[in-house]
């Protein structure tokens, strides 16, 4: 290993040294028909990573060895190849290659060329992952596309993200776009764990991103119509890498230190003990204040623990990929096994992955190819309760709280994080296989068959123990002293299958139709179980995962399955190579839906125009693409609970009886009317590029209203019924504009530089909730509510006016907007924007020979976050064993008669306090800040070391690559990290509470070095 390093640093040390021997050749590529100049085009020496591109006028210089053979290569152009001679100018002329004109994109059930593509969709491609080191790909596309939203989630390792397509358009069920991995749509539900304490199941942490070709994002009816019932929220399909012809290695390695990037700013203990006194003497006390847990101002002055330091770390985390491409002209393999190691930067909070990837394709006739797709996942994450270690590390921990009591034991009278760090074991492991088979057959020409099958599978454990000592240290008798041990076991089995038929009709050289015919049955299956005692427990001397655990056996507790049946067909005609048009429809039916209403019909019309095709744009030098298309069409969300439609009934236990009989009774009424919730989306784009396509530019705008959305009530206990009801009621619009920019703004022979730029802006309002009482549906534990004319989720505050300099209290407005000094939560009003006027991103690429700078930078205007954790970190209440520390904030507070502040007054007791209301939790404005805030995601410099270097050592190409992470943040953001991804209770506490803040995990800083080698 020493001997690689020292020859690695050798090859960067020698990187800027020239070769003797060689020649400077120079020259201009044109277009053959038209004697254009092309820039860009790529010029390297073949069998080499020497290259260079041509500038704006088509010029090139390259260093060349006589006998070199010169690639000349263009997208949408004829390669050539030429071999050099001594001659020190060489002209080149490309012709067009009808076959490679259009990158060619995925779409649904099958592909395109992306001049044809008529509905709003983006592509990252696999390239841009390498150097990126996000939890899981989903964070690849934050910042890449407009109307994309993804929030991070935090810097716990394994973290989910969130990603919103185009804003919310659901409020209790799924918003989450539909993930299809080499067309599997997979198991993507974040809450089987159930309330996971924020640490909820990531269902994409299992995929290698080392696999990925590329994403591609649809978002509007147009695109992701197809997919119907499923794609109301968009759609996110993800191809992995399939072998090609040749034989290759390939090896990714990276390490990583991580920090968190905000560190919260709360007092230590004097500045702590200056506020309780403060406190005390306001109340009209005299002497020194009584502190918590009965310390003494003298343990208190000498005690001064950072508890943010006794639960943090620097996070090391190490990644290391090596894949296998054979081909040949039939058989044509990818294998790839990667093994990921990753810490953050709390203590005892760690991910581990080890995962195989094979794909295989081969032609068993001329007419007939089987494709193979088979992936292995083990993940292990092992963790820490997030309440007991960070949140009361900066905030029920007080300074001055010891860790320890005198004899040395750790002192468990209070929250303290050392009991959880150190005497409990946490721990989710899956397995988890996605595998596919697709055979392609062509019976007849133009007419192609393409049946698949595949299967999901994944087997979930959540594993606790407690150790003997926190028996102990409480002080319980020995006799009595116990661990708790258990094990969480599940199974998920989700298999798909379909069939589609596809021709094609040139009926002239004008006009052609691409016929395409499908259906698809999914079925996926939950198998719960519950090990132990009633409650899920047992004894057990470690952790039971351990080898030399107790052998445990599991009960059933039950089955849950939902099931899909498709049927589904697209007509795409396109005249003159200009006018594109495209109908399509889908019929699905869902078994998670009333008997009266299982089956809903899901139809999109789209149409295009490219006038870059004919006319005088033609021949423009100016405009290279000039094309306008428009799609409306209606997609479906059925994202709920598997047995929503049906009622529910309740078995006392044994011996309760009902006038001497044993009963049952009703919890849940049934609904079989139940239906899909609609979204109809009418969609307007402009796409022009200008300077052969050295700017490329997109505008579009959209108009989405959902129907029928789906609502589970609060049943009120006077009811009789236990459970939530589910109805179809509400209706909710999005509407917004995005722009996206691309600009090659030098392209030379030596350097080059691109910008990208994207916007977007979305309006959400809930237009009605269909006479159901707000009342109902719950925003978990926040003030946030459903409220007709207002975003989905908006904050409902009692409004905060000012401080009063005459006494330091709080004064508040009541609902006709007078102030005054009662709190009441009556007062309660819409406040502030859940929804951020625009979210987007930029970023720079450059390039200098063989080095490469790119820079990704991140966005947020407008918006606000409501800090729910700020009505006790700046409270007006100190409140005794109760107290919470405070941040740094509550230095601008009032002391003196006549101060004008932000911060109320302090007080000890609130009860003492007759001018306030008894509430101490006051939920107010004062609390709910801008969310504004632009972030450095990513900066990268990379370095490929010169084919020349690499001779002999067998390693074909070496890129070495240091990658800052969030770096830098600028925000007004008070309270910690803007980017706030929250650690939700359920799937509508995901859709009404994204702007609201409790003690949220940063993300982390972060520097990684990576090499990626071929062989």
């Amino acid at each position: 290993m020493k001997t690689i390093i020292n020859s690695l640093l050798f090859f960067l040390l020698l990187a800027p040294v020239y070769i003797f021997g060689q020649t400077s050749l120079t020259g201009t590529v044109t277009e053959q028909s038209t004697s254009i100049p092309l820039p860009g085009v790529n010029v390297v020496i073949k069998g080499t990573s020497t290259g260079t591109a041509t500038d704006f006028d088509g010029n090139y210089r390259i260093d060349v060895n006589n006998g070199d053979v010169i690639v000349f290569s263009y997208v949408g152009y004829q390669s050539q190849e030429i071999t050099y001679t001594g001659q020190s100018k060489l002209e080149v002329q490309l012709t067009e290659d009808a076959a490679q004109l259009d990158e060619i994109v995925i779409i649904g059930y099958g592909v395109q060329k992306k001049s044809k593509i008529l509905g709003s969709a983006v592509r990252v491609n696999g390239e841009e992952l390498k150097d990126n080191p996000v939890s899981s790909i989903d964070a690849a596309l934050q910042g890449k596309a407009a109307g994309v939203q993804v929030i991070q989630g935090s810097g716990l390792a394994g973290s989910s993200n969130v990603v919103r397509i185009r804003g919310i358009s659901s409020i209790s069920a799924g918003g989450d776009p539909l993930y299809v991995i080499d067309g599997i749509p997979i198991t993507q539900d974040y809450f089987l764990q159930g309330d996971s304490n924020g640490q909820n199941n990531n269902p994409l942490a299992s995929l290698n991103q080392n696999d990925i070709e590329s994403i591609e994002v649809l978002k509007d009816a147009a695109a992701a119509g197809i997919y119907g019932s499923r794609g109301a929220n968009g759609v996110i399909l993800i191809k992995t890498k399939r072998g090609k012809e040749g034989l290759k290695f390939s090896y990714t390695g990276s390490v990583t230190t991580s920090e968190p990037t905000y560190t919260p700013k709360i007092l230590d203990n004097k500045q702590l003990l200056q506020v309780y006194q403060e406190a005390w003497e306001n109340d009209g006390n005299v002497g020194l204040a009584l502190l918590p847990r009965n310390i003494s101002w003298e343990d208190a002055l000498n005690t001064n623990t950072d508890w943010i330091d006794l639960v943090t770390k620097t996070g090391i985390s190490n990644r290391h990929s090596f894949s296998v491409n054979y081909g040949t002209e039939k058989l044509k393999t990818y294998f790839n096994l990667s093994y990921d190691d990753t810490e953050s930067f709390i203590k005892n909070d760690e991910y581990t992955r080890l995962s195989g990837r094979f794909n295989l394709d081969y032609q068993l006739l001329k007419n007939l190819k089987i494709g193979l797709n088979l992936s292995l996942t083990r993940g292990i994450y092992d963790k820490v309760n997030i309440n007991d270690t960070w949140r009361n590390a900066q905030s029920f921990t007080l300074p001055f709280y010891s860790p320890y009591l005198a004899n040395g034991d750790v002192d468990n009278s209070f929250g303290n994080p050392l009991e959880e760090l150190l005497y409990r074991d946490r721990r989710s492991e899956e397995m988890r296989s996605i595998n596919s088979i697709a055979i392609d057959y062509q019976p007849i020409e133009n007419l192609y068959l393409r049946a698949t099958g595949s299967l999901d599978y994944m087997d979930f454990r959540d594993f606790y123990w407690q150790s003997l000592e926190v028996g102990r240290i409480s002080g319980t008798p020995e006799e009595e002293q116990n661990t708790f041990a258990s094990a969480n076991p599940f199974f998920v089995i989700n298999y798909n299958t379909n069939f589609t038929a596809s021709y094609l009709w040139d009926v002239d050289d004008k006009n052609s139709f691409n016929f395409l015919l499908g259906t698809e049955y999914q079925r996926s299956e939950r198998l719960l179980y519950r090990f132990g005692d009633p409650q899920g427990y047992t004894n057990s001397p470690v952790p039971l995962y351990e080898s030399n655990a107790p052998d445990y056996t599991r009960e059933s507790t039950g089955k849950t399955a939902y099931s899909f049946a498709s049927y589904f067909g697209r007509v795409n005609y396109s005249f003159n190579d200009a006018l594109d048009l495209m109908a399509l429809a889908r019929v699905d039916g869902s078994s998670r839906f009333g008997e009266n209403n299982r089956y809903g019909f899901f139809p999109t019309v789209s149409a295009a125009y490219n006038f870059s095709k004919h006319g005088f744009i033609k021949n423009s030098n100016t405009i290279s693409l000039l094309k306008i298309k428009t799609s409306y069409g209606i997609t479906g969300n059925s994202e709920i609970g598997n047995d929503s439609r049906f009622g529910a009934y309740s078995i006392p236990n044994s011996g309760t009886d009902y006038l001497g009989n044993p009963y049952k009774s009703i919890i849940r009424l049934d609904n079989p009317d139940l239906k899909w919730e609609t979204a109809q989306t009418v969609d307007f784009g402009i796409e022009l590029n200008l300077f052969n396509n050295r700017v490329e530019t997109e505008l579009s705008g959209y108009y989405k209203k959902s129907k029928d959305v789906l609502l589970d009530l609060f049943q009120i206990p006077s009811s009789g019924f236990g459970e939530s009801l589910w109805i179809n009621a509400a209706e909710i619009e999005n509407k917004g504009i995005e722009f996206n920019f691309t600009s090659k703004n030098i392209v030379s022979d030596n350097f080059s530089w691109t910008t990208t730029f994207n916007i977007a802006h979305n309006a959400n309002k809930l237009i009605s909730l269909g006479g159901v009482s707000p009342d109902l549906l719950e925003g978990g534990f926040n003030d946030t509510r459903v409220i007709e004319g207002q975003p989905i989720g908006t904050n409902y505050l009692v409004r905060f006016a000012r401080v009063d300099p005459t006494d330091g209290l709080p004064i508040f407005l009541d609902k006709e907007g007078n102030e005054t000094k009662t709190f009441d939560l009556a007062n309660r009003v819409s406040a502030g924007s859940v929804i951020p006027d625009a979210t987007g991103g930029f970023g720079n690429k450059f390039k200098y020979r063989n080095w490469g700078l790119d820079t990704d930078f991140v966005f947020t205007i407008g918006g606000n976050i409501y800090d729910s954790y700020a009505k006790r970190a700046l409270g007006t209440f100190i409140d005794g064993n109760n107290s919470s520390n405070v941040r740094t904030d509550i230095y601008d507070r009032w002391r003196n008669p006549g101060d004008i502040t932000e911060q109320p007054r302090l007080f000890y007791d609130h009860t003492e306090v007759k001018e306030l209301s008894g509430v101490w939790q006051y939920n107010h404005t004062g609390f709910l800040y801008d969310a504004s805030y632009l972030r450095l995601r990513n900066v990268t410099l990379n370095y490929t070391l010169p084919a020349e270097f690499l001779r002999g050592t067998g390693i074909s190409s070496l890129k070495l690559s240091l990658t800052g992470s969030n770096l830098f943040t600028w925000t007004k953001f008070p309270g910690g990290d803007p980017e706030i991804a929250r650690d939700f209770q359920f799937q509508r506490d995901r859709n009404l509470s994204p702007n609201v803040s409790y003690l949220s995990i940063p993300q982390a800083k972060s520097f990684t070095f990576n090499i990626n080698a071929t062989f």
